[in-house]
């Protein structure tokens, strides 16, 4: 139907593409790019048309009937990778950018159809975009080296915040890269311990609106690795590497 044409996120500025309509080229980075739930718009991190040893990405907005540019936001960032996460609210966009030992950027921005309104949370550069959930008006991030998992309005105001349990020293936890609304009530989190001895991994089901700890999840057959995907719908996911099984799990009425 239609192409935006962007520049390349190769490492080396100038260098020559594979020749092909698609121009891969070396190297892992990248942007995103995501459909709005209500499919009006196309939002994308891209990086411009390199002139000479300048770089610069961008956060542009498309038309998703035609692929015209709607609006355009400089980011000042040097993307290792990204990944986008739409509000439910319709209105919403979230952005978060890796950018390896440099940190992590994350950005929200809203578009009226006239203006592009944006803001972010890159004071400390430590934060990374979680999940969002109908039956909230903010969303969850965790610490980039798993210290904390925090509840913000859109704002960014914290609203709630909950340190890896146990906190202690001599077998200190964090909070691993998954984490999400169970539902509206319920988030779980993964913690490993710094042995990364997966025995030691545990799921915590923690209060949605204020992160307090409601318990531990037990599953049949021991521990579940450290990898959970909530759904948002009352369930989650998880994947057994040992007998390549993916299980879904809700959790049991008392």
């Amino acid at each position: 139907m239609w192409e935006y044409r962007h520049g390349c996120w190769g490492p080396e500025l100038g260098h020559p593409h594979t020749g092909d309509e698609q121009e891969v080229c070396r190297g892992l980075e990248h942007g995103s790019c995501r459909v709005s739930d209500d499919g009006r718009l196309v939002w994308a991190h891209i990086v411009t048309q390199p002139e000479k040893d300048h770089w610069e990405e961008h956060w542009v907005v498309l038309d998703a009937l035609d692929g015209r540019e709607l609006a355009t936001l400089p980011l000042d960032s040097v993307a290792a990778g990204s990944h986008h996460l739409s509000h439910p609210d319709g209105v919403h966009m979230g952005l978060c950018i890796g950018m390896g030992q440099d940190g992590i950027l994350l950005h929200w921005a809203r578009w009226d159809g006239k203006e592009l309104t944006g803001w972010d949370l890159n004071e400390t550069m430590d934060r990374i975009l979680m999940d969002v959930h109908a039956g909230h008006e903010g969303f969850l991030t965790s610490e980039h080296y798993g210290a904390d998992l925090r509840l913000h309005a859109l704002d960014g105001t914290v609203l709630a915040e909950r340190p890896a349990e146990p906190a202690d020293e001599e077998d200190p936890h964090s909070w691993n890269y998954f984490c999400g609304f169970v539902d509206a009530d319920i988030v779980i989190g993964s913690t490993v311990d710094s042995d990364e001895d997966e025995e030691n991994n545990r799921h915590w089901i923690l209060d949605a609106h204020t992160l307090e700890i409601r318990g531990t999840v037990t599953y049949p057959q021991g521990p579940a690795g450290a990898e959970v995907r909530p759904l948002g719908d009352g369930t989650w996911l998880t994947y057994d590497a040992g007998t390549e099984t993916l299980s879904r799990w809700t959790l049991q009425a008392r």
